[in-house]
């Protein structure tokens, strides 16, 4: 019997304007439980894949959507599936694989087969043997296909959802999304340079703070503060396409102004004195990391799209990646990143994209500190008192809107905000915005 969410002391939320949560949304397993089921396996859109992954007839990737693995293939009318990787007959795993090609799906259990479409195409013994045995008359192929997710595509992203009746996929993500997704991913082809996979002892959703959260790139990331990849003082802020209520996805903008940051280095050193973060005069024994020209030609430094609830798609300086997250419990995420480069590219840019890879990834100069950031707040929000509340006021308080500056927390009140309500909680305790 489900438990209604409402019901458990931890949904107590007491600010409407989300700048209160309780701790007890990353240590819970109930709620873990739940999220998996109103959220992941409810009316999103979860990112798959991209479809320059699946070039050829029969390609195939194995993700997760939640807690569940999915499997999307490319069939011979070009078209892209994604369904559960669990057979229809007795739910084994169809594929082990990550990714790879086959020309049918074939369960290694039984032998049950499947078209790229997840179609049942074969039941081995089907009619017995020597009249004895096998299916029963009323038994159809057709009744029995694998659980299949809506597929849906935007500038080469591919995502599925479990819902019968999802939004359509352009509006779930938004017209601020839909361009950052124009301007990173479609005026140039992308191409794969690689993979990395990381496990951060952290709960899901705390990446999804993190990526939403300006306020600390330019405190906990000495690297990127004394580099200038990313500072307090340079043009940016956030962008929410709160005119549509889309909270939930959002853009974090930094963009360099080489007089406006010569200016302003009075400024960073009084910010930062007396926290040793700001080191202008640190140097690297080969600065070719730090000295890749930006190939976008519009000055943006750093670009993080967040889309709820799982995908990142981010610029980094040169650096592009897909971030896809993939919660593995209540305390433990797995982070696979897809680093792109693009058709165009010419040899000294592919050159330069994977220089810049240093940036971001389990030992990156940039991510490795997230990582133990995560670790952090997990291990020391385990042990709160139920009720207990993390604080998000830098920013200010109440609306949750559009920003044209970086110290800021309110794009973190967003997700929560979105999050709450398709966790289907009741309304939080204050009638208002707080005084």
């Amino acid at each position: 019997m489900e438990v209604p969410l409402n019901s458990i002391p931890s949904a107590s939320w007491p600010r409407a304007d989300f700048s209160r949560v309780p701790y007890e949304v990353f240590t819970s397993a109930e709620i873990y439980r739940q999220e998996n089921a109103r959220i992941f396996r409810g009316p999103v859109w979860n990112y798959l894949c991209h479809e320059v992954e699946l070039p050829n007839t029969g390609d195939f990737v194995t993700t997760w959507a939640g807690e569940t693995q999915v499997v999307t293939t490319r069939a011979g009318d070009g078209t892209l599936h994604a369904f559960e990787n669990s057979c229809a007959h007795r739910g084994a795993a169809l594929t082990t694989e990550v990714r790879g090609n086959m020309q049918r799906i074939t369960c290694p259990y039984h032998l049950w087969t499947y078209s790229l479409k997840g179609d049942l195409t074969g039941v081995p013994l089907s009619r017995g043997v020597k009249g004895k045995g096998g299916m029963p008359e009323c038994f159809d192929k057709k009744d029995h296909g694998l659980n299949r997710l809506r597929v849906a595509t935007c500038g080469g992203l591919v995502f599925g959802s479990f819902s019968v009746a999802p939004p359509p996929l352009e509006e779930f993500l938004g017209p601020h999304s839909l361009s950052q997704i124009q301007r990173l991913l479609v005026q140039r082809k992308p191409r794969v340079l690689g993979y990395l996979r990381q496990r951060i002892p952290g709960n899901w959703k705390l990446y999804n703070e993190n990526v939403r959260d300006p306020y600390h790139g330019s405190l906990l990331h000495q690297f990127q503060v004394s580099f200038g990849l990313q500072q307090p003082t340079m043009r940016g802020g956030i962008k929410l396409d709160a005119d549509l209520k889309n909270t939930w996805n959002h853009s974090i903008l930094s963009a360099t102004d080489k007089d406006l940051d010569r200016d302003n280095r009075k400024v960073m050193a009084e910010a930062y004195e007396g926290t040793g973060k700001f080191n202008p005069d640190m140097k690297m024994a080969d600065p070719a990391l730090t000295q890749v020209p930006l190939d976008l030609g519009d000055g943006y430094k750093t670009t993080i799209l967040s889309i709820f609830p799982a995908l990142i798609v981010a610029q980094v300086d040169n650096t592009y990646a897909i971030r896809h997250l993939r919660p593995k419990g209540p305390d433990m995420v797995e982070l696979h990143i897809t680093y792109l480069g693009f058709e165009s590219d010419t040899p000294q840019q592919t050159h330069d994209k994977l220089l810049t890879a240093n940036f971001i990834g389990p030992s990156g100069y940039i991510s490795l500190e997230d990582g133990e950031a995560l670790r952090l707040v997990q291990s020391g929000v385990r042990h709160r008192r139920p009720g207990d509340h993390e604080v998000l006021e830098m920013g200010g308080v109440g609306a949750i809107e559009d920003t044209d500056y970086l110290s800021q927390e309110i794009s973190i009140r967003g997700f929560w905000s979105y999050y709450h309500r398709i966790m289907g909680l009741d309304a939080p305790e204050d009638a208002g915005v707080r005084p």
